[in-house]
């Protein structure tokens, strides 16, 4: 098959040259190097003649050692072949870091494929824990915003009602000042994960009766706001970033001004102002940290049949500013669609298995393209111009997560932050069975998709979508949410309900034979999100306070329309500006989440 991945050859040719053992070998001492320069250097060096001779190969600086403010990538050379190391942002993106402060790990294995796999400590295929972070925003009760003071004491709060309840009590600050991200400790199967999503909830409804401030848990920041930007050093240079890169595009500077037109926003308004979005934001470890399982599952699941329905479950947001939209009943792609930063692309770079990739990668870092290392990868030349796709709906692969394991993660940036802890738990685990599926594959077929395509059930599952159908599919269920007819790579058509259930019977047939999940787990998850799609009572919730609370209806019916259909009840026009009403239906989302989570 004609795909934009490597071939098998080329994997086993790198593998062949570089052993595996080798590449963790050096890269473990480059990064022990690299940490203790870092902690005694007060200048802008490099220890390159270190590295070569304690790890015994020839190490490079791609842009050479001349201009260490500039960005640059270090690179390790094995006869004909070569590796990134690490590599370094500019200055303008290092803040006051030393240059060694600023190298991060490239952990990626390009010599780990699948004729080599079960020799790593990854033996076998496994489901893998999922870790995910939930973006949220807060507000008061009367509509305006909150202070700093009172936002740090939220987050004080909520820490200390999550350690109490065993979850994770880490709270990060978003750019906007009036947003926050929670995190989804890593675990495995739906009810393990609905019980934490189920605790975070019950902090977050906690926190909120101490400090008098409300949660908006909808896909886009809804209430009527200037959405001020924290002062931070990084979000502002992250904001020049968008700014600039925006500018040089007039598609996107128009369609940022008809965006603040549409949601009645101050001409001033920035690109990261008008960016008000809200998600989930899935990490998944990749086995052996293979660059090519890596690349296989961005292609496959990321851009698939499955990504669309996942995130048709969650959508539904139709407010921003204060507006609710007439025609979306998830505004969330409307607001990325605003900033080239957001544009679709095929696949990641592959500086090592792809002639080329390195210098495209190269380049975006020494131009300022991209301010961190990983969204480098996230290369997109089609509009004549290199930039970085750090916010594509698809999601990213991550070789620079600073943990000493040095996870490599595939990360999914498609799907929003809804209330219902089911519908969220039922979408994680969805993903780790659906990288349980690739895993498999990838281990017998490698990146050869012939297979995957000759498997009908398996292509209709996560075969790729062309950019124009997965676009076009995210188009619709922004207007119809889970209302929508989902069209799989196959081309068939069908109701969410009923792709469910043919990837439910898939799982039994090829999850279990190679995995060790149960096929109670299997039911567990796509029985949930049947019920949710097409109750066996045949009713489903009309109202927030069902959605929320009713223990027969929550999490059934569609969520998008019935938070329009609450505007409308509190006196709303769709396609009107009216923050009073919107700022009611805030108010009645978090009322209700007291009152369910009050109930536990």
């Amino acid at each position: 098959m004609d795909t934009p991945l490597p071939t098998n050859d080329d994997l086993i040719a790198y593998s062949q040259a570089i052993p595996w053992t080798e590449v963790e070998r050096q890269k473990r001492i480059f990064n022990q190097i690299i940490k203790d320069h870092a902690a005694n250097a007060t200048d802008d060096s490099l220890p390159l003649d270190e590295i070569a001779e304690a790890i015994g190969s020839p190490v490079s600086a791609y842009y050479g050692t001349d201009d260490p403010a500039s960005a640059n990538i270090i690179i390790a050379h094995h006869g004909d072949y070569s590796y990134l190391l690490g590599c370094a942002v500019s200055k303008r993106y290092r803040g006051s870091k030393t240059l060694s402060q600023a190298v991060v790990p490239f952990n990626l294995n390009p010599s780990v494929n699948h004729s080599n796999i079960e020799q790593t400590n990854d033996p076998g295929v496994k489901i893998r824990a999922i870790g995910a972070e939930l973006e949220l925003g807060l507000v008061r009760p009367d509509g305006t915003p909150p202070t700093e003071q009172q936002v740090d004491e939220y987050i004080q709060a909520y820490a200390g009602y999550a350690q109490r309840l065993g979850i994770v009590p880490t709270v990060d600050r978003e750019a906007c000042r009036y947003q926050v991200e929670v995190h989804v400790a890593p675990g495995i199967g739906y009810s393990r994960t609905r019980r934490s999503l189920d605790g975070i909830m019950a902090a977050l409804t906690a926190a909120s009766g101490d400090k008098g401030l409300y949660t908006a848990v909808l896909s886009s920041y809804p209430v009527e706001s200037d959405f001020k930007l924290s002062d931070d050093a990084k979000v502002q240079t992250a904001v020049d970033l968008m700014v600039e890169v925006n500018a040089q595009f007039p598609e996107y500077q128009e369609r940022i001004r008809q965006a603040k037109e549409r949601y009645h926003m101050p001409p001033e308004t920035n690109a990261v102002e008008v960016f008000r979005l809200q998600g989930c934001h899935i990490h998944l470890d990749l086995a052996g940290r293979s660059e090519a399982l890596g690349l296989l599952a961005f292609y496959t699941m990321l851009r698939s049949a499955s990504a669309v329905a996942n995130s048709a479950v969650l959508k539904g947001g139709p407010f921003v500013n204060g507006f609710c939209d007439g025609e979306l009943l998830c505004t969330r792609e409307y607001l990325r669609q605003t900033t080239v930063t957001g544009r679709l692309i095929e696949r990641p770079l592959s500086p090592h298995l792809i002639a080329g990739d390195r210098e495209r990668y190269a380049e975006l870092l020494k131009n300022e393209r991209a301010n961190a290392m990983a969204r480098a990868l996230l290369y997109d030349d089609t509009l004549g111009s290199p930039i970085s796709a750090m916010h594509s709906l698809l999601g990213r692969l991550r070789p620079d997560l600073g943990t000493s394991k040095r996870i490599c993660t595939i990360e999914s940036t498609g799907m929003p932050i809804n209330v219902s802890a089911s519908r969220q738990a039922a979408v994680l685990t969805d993903f780790e069975f659906t990288h349980a599926l690739m895993e498999s594959y990838f281990r017998k077929h490698g990146l050869d998709l012939a297979p995957m395509h000759d498997d009908r059930d398996l292509w209709a599952i996560v075969g790729p979508l062309s950019i124009t159908d997965f676009s076009a599919q995210h188009d619709q269920s922004d207007r119809q949410g889970t209302d929508m007819t989902l069209q799989t790579a196959t081309g068939e058509q069908m109701s969410l309900a009923d792709f469910y259930e043919r990837k439910r019977q898939y799982m039994h047939r090829h999850l279990t034979e190679h995995v060790l999940i149960s096929p109670r787990d299997i039911d567990e998850v796509y029985h949930s999100l049947q019920r949710m799609l097409e109750p066996p009572s045949g009713q489903s919730a009309e109202t927030v306070e069902q959605y929320i609370i009713d223990y027969k209806l929550r999490s059934t019916g569609n969520w998008g329309l019935i938070l329009r259909n609450a505007f409308i009840e509190e006196g709303g026009v769709p396609g009107t500006h009216n923050p009073q009403a919107v700022q009611r239906v805030v108010n009645r989302v978090h009322e209700a989440i007291r009152a369910r989570y009050a109930q536990s």
